[in-house]
């Protein structure tokens, strides 16, 4: 409505409910705090009808009060208040008269009471195309009525940001006009974090400074909210504690940025000792807590808070992941004594520990201990002991780590001693075991082949090459990759390219006809992007398809990866990096995603600017 109705109303309701005339607006203005604060404190009047009253006039006014609403709602002592200010905020639409359709979809989504649903139609507007869902997100974290539903949408953003991203400069605009002038706990952190990133020339040490404080402020507030669950939902506390996960390592990080390390650290080290402290979790959370977070604070430049387990060495001795995680921060110190020792130990601990060791290893690759992790693989794929399913499980693993590596005979050379050991058992049960793994025993060896041509390629031996591609899908006619590798051979003849072709739509029905039969598995969505991005097709099916994988595995490396191909094969070279920087920050110790990123970066230079 006008304003100068808004206001009409906004008198008539303070009148009607008794209260002093200093709360009213003028009739030709917005209403002032005072007014809005002095309607709110009258949700709880013990008289009914001034009750009542100042609901509606509330009501009247709409946005406008939003957010002395939402504050009432997550901080008044008064349960009377609090429950009025709920109920008003709930009428308040998320959606905007801009919005495109797709956004207006997700938060009708979100308004539902379902937490999953919530968490997804989260995830999907943080990943919209153009950015066109993170202005709603952020309004999200100004309208929704639950704190914990907008300290969610808040984590979501606030994780998006990292020291020296190109991309956040983007999406501080829209954050700052989805938060408006909320004065919610979340929308303050957002707003430091956004005050803090904008520092630039002479001053910018002092708007740093003034981000950080505002953060900390807004950090401690949002441990002194109640740890509501969110609707419909027994998992309160889960949903809730990972975004002060989220919060404080971003503090932390803001911190670091600041050159304030030596603060940075002792925050670790807290949070760190925290993971710990608890002696009600159970032993497995307790590892995995503690290791996510030295691995954590080992990447963005904070293994210094390693030394919160100095008193605690019955963690290190008795749980090899954690030993394993320690040597990775003592190598990051450069205390390259101490890591190798605490390697060893670890090593040892996992002597008889198959399972354990193989765990190690994939971890191991994940962080970047390349040696180390080549070192557990051996250790199994070597062991005539281990059990045949760990066995063939770090052979296929161990290949794939060396295909990474570009160690492409060696990868090769590893599941060809996995494929002649079948062949010199019993086939029946290797292809047993291979269904067990969630593998197709074809693939194993089209994957030998295909790594045989790689190496071909490396040595620039066409004949090979090609020899060693044709042998892959031979062996299995719908692997992605040999396909690729056949259609992709620099010196093809027309017949050969039409042969290839052939065999890929012959591939692409195939796995068109898989998805149909079971449209949950995001892998099959994978495959059939991955291979059109990287031959020829229906670019624009291929990145719905690759989309579709993400919303059943969110932001999962290999179909970001995927999906920047896609953007590349359409010829937006700026999504393709955008989406594959994402990978990228899933998985910073992958070659692969880093060769694939450094590609894009050069096939954007060479595009003429539109």
């Amino acid at each position: 409505m006008p304003n100068y109705l808004r206001a009409c109303l906004l008198t008539t309701f303070v009148f009607a409910a008794g209260l002093p005339r200093s709360a009213a607006a003028a009739p030709t203005a917005e209403p002032s705090p005072e007014s809005i604060a002095a309607l709110i404190a009258t949700l709880g009047d013990a008289d009914y009808h001034r009750r009542e009253a100042a609901a509606s006039a509330l009501k009247a006014l709409g946005p406008a009060a939003v957010d002395a609403l939402l504050v009432a709602a997550e901080m008044s002592s008064d349960l009377e208040v609090s429950l009025r200010a709920r109920w008003l905020v709930e009428v308040i639409p998320l959606e905007m008269p801009h919005d495109p359709p797709e956004v207006v979809k997700l938060l009708d989504r979100f308004k539902r009471r379902d937490a999953g649903e919530r968490i997804q139609a989260l995830r999907r507007l943080l990943r919209v195309d153009d950015d066109a869902g993170i202005e709603p997100l952020a309004r999200i974290v100004r309208l929704d009525r639950s704190a914990s539903g907008s300290r969610l949408a808040a984590a979501m953003l606030v994780r998006e940001w990292q020291p020296d991203d190109p991309f956040w400069k983007d999406l501080r605009g829209r954050i700052t006009k989805g938060i408006g002038a909320s004065d919610r706990p979340a929308a303050r952190f957002l707003r430091a974090l956004i005050t803090f990133s904008e520092a630039a020339g002479p001053q910018a040490n002092d708007t740093r400074a003034a981000g950080l404080t505002a953060a900390a402020a807004a950090l401690e507030a949002l441990g002194s909210l109640p740890a509501e669950p969110p609707p419909d939902s027994d998992d309160g506390a889960g949903f809730v504690g990972e975004t002060e996960w989220i919060f404080a390592r971003c503090h932390m990080q803001l911190l670091h940025a600041a050159g304030r390390h030596d603060e940075a650290v002792a925050a670790a080290r807290k949070m760190l000792a925290e993971c710990f402290a608890d002696g009600s979790q159970d032993p497995e959370t307790l590892v995995a807590e503690t290791v996510e977070m030295l691995v954590w604070a080992t990447e963005h430049g904070l293994a210094d808070a390693v030394d919160a387990l100095a008193d605690r060495p019955e963690l290190i001795r008795d749980h090899a992941i954690i030993g394993f995680a320690v040597a990775a921060a003592e190598t990051a110190r450069g205390n390259a004594p101490r890591a190798e020792s605490l390697a060893a130990d670890a090593f040892e601990k996992t002597d008889d520990d198959f399972p354990a060791r193989l765990q190690a290893a994939i971890l191991l690759a994940k962080w970047g201990c390349t040696d180390w992790a080549l070192r557990a693989y051996a250790a199994i794929v070597e062991d005539p002991q281990a059990p045949p399913a760990e066995r063939a499980l770090a052979a296929i693993m161990y290949s794939e780590f060396l295909h990474d590596l570009e160690r492409e005979d060696e990868a090769a050379g590893c599941l060809e001693r996995l494929v002649a050991a079948a062949e010199a058992g019993d086939g029946g049960n290797h292809g047993q075991l291979m269904q067990q793994l969630g593998r197709d025993p074809r693939s194993i060896r089209s994957r030998m082949h295909y790594f045989r041509a790689c190496a071909a390629t490396q040595r620039a031996d066409a004949a090979a090459r090609r020899q060693s591609a044709e042998q892959a899908v031979a062996a299995y006619p719908k692997d992605v990759d040999a396909l690729i590798a056949l259609f992709t051979l620099p010196d093809n003849t027309p017949e050969q390219k039409a042969d290839a072709s052939k065999r890929i739509k012959a591939a692409l029905a195939q796995i068109e006809g898989e998805i149909q039969a079971v449209p949950d598995d995001a892998n099959g969505y994978n495959e059939y992007a991955w291979l059109v991005a990287n031959t020829e097709g229906d670019v624009a099916r291929a990145t719905k398809y690759a989309k579709l994988s993400l919303i059943r595995s969110f932001d999962n490396s290999s179909y970001l990866d995927t999906l920047a191909h896609c953007r590349a094969a359409a010829g937006d070279y700026a999504s393709a990096i955008r989406t594959q920087s994402l990978a990228k920050r899933q998985e910073p110790h992958n070659r692969t995603i880093q060769r694939n990123l450094e590609r894009f970066e050069t096939l954007a230079n060479k595009t003429p600017a539109q």
